[in-house]
């Protein structure tokens, strides 16, 4: 199969009965000038988000797993049926504008060297969400902590960029990421290590570290409600292990013992979250589940056709 459209847009979906259709909406307002298709994934939802997903649906189709893949692992799937150049990956709760496909399109056009581009996300108020972050989780980023609850500021979650001009950064937040869609596949797609959260934080770093670009657009923008399908199926406390459990595993993946030690220590201090904070990090100060760098760079994707050939 050939890349032979310009764009495909990767829907991840869980019990999204109640949104999917204004998601799929939207993005075929915004993909309409263009040669693309949707894909939704739909990781066996038990409400009627199939059902939905299918009536709306008219350029494009559903990947109905039968389990929950979590996150990446379902993304990957779409990769290997992507027929776009490029592939957009999004949270079911994610709308895309024309705009803002044009803009990441021009980015990734006028430089080969970028295989991820992300927009600057609001809420649904036009209010600044996290997009993008310059550290990766780690020791760098636990100090600019430090330094900022010191200064009183909090530049760890401030947009790093103003303007138009696109900006290298460490990290682009999953809820919306155009890929070079070949790139994607050569480099794994997303690590399978992870089920849900931080595996965006992954591929951005190891799109890094193999000599590609990741960049943020501030003048392509994406509006994103946030946490809906994990705010229905996680309690808080809940959503916050599920964060710091996949946190770990990118710490395992790129970090040694003696760094990992000193990560979780600094993570157990903290006003916020307590007696949480203590009982979860204590225990992986003395002891994790070990290094995990083996599978820092997963194989490459096999690309299949949409009936699986």
């Amino acid at each position: 199969m050939r890349h032979d459209l310009e764009v495909t847009a990767v829907v991840i979906s869980y019990n999204s009965e109640e949104r999917i259709a204004e998601a799929i909406e939207a993005h075929e307002r915004a993909l309409a000038h263009i040669p693309a298709e949707i894909l939704i994934v739909d990781n066996a939802s038990t409400d009627r988000t199939i059902e939905v997903a299918d009536s709306h649906l008219t350029m494009g189709r559903v990947v109905a797993n039968s389990d929950n893949l979590g996150y990446g692992k379902a993304a990957n799937l779409a990769f290997q049926q992507a027929r776009g150049r490029r592939t957009i990956i999004l949270n079911d709760d994610a709308r895309l504008s024309r705009d803002a496909v044009d803009r990441l399109l021009e980015v990734m056009n006028n430089d080969p060297r970028i295989a991820l581009a992300g927009p600057r996300i609001v809420d649904e108020d036009g209010e600044q969400m996290p997009s993008a972050r310059l550290r990766y989780p780690g020791l760098a980023e636990e100090g600019g902590l430090i330094v900022d609850a010191l200064n009183r500021v909090n530049t760890n979650y401030t947009y790093p960029v103003g303007g138009t001009d696109p900006q290298d950064v460490a990290w682009l937040v999953g809820a919306c990421i155009m890929g070079d869609t070949q790139i994607l596949l050569d480099t794994g797609g997303f690590n399978p290590a992870f089920f849900l959260y931080a595996e965006d934080i992954d591929l951005c770093r190891r799109m890094t570290e193999l000599g590609h670009r990741v960049v943020t657009v501030p003048d392509a923008v994406c509006v994103h409600t946030g946490s809906v399908s994990t705010g229905a199926a996680f309690t808080s406390d809940a959503r916050m292990t599920r964060r710091s459990d996949a946190r770990e595993i990118f710490y395992r993946i790129w970090y040694g013992r003696p760094t990992r030690a000193l990560i979780h220590a600094r993570r157990a201090i903290g006003l916020k979250h307590q007696p949480w904070r203590v009982k979860y990090h204590v225990p992986k100060i003395l002891r994790d589940g070990g290094s995990l760098a083996d599978g820092r760079f997963p194989p490459p994707l096999e690309q299949v056709s949409a009936d699986g050939d």
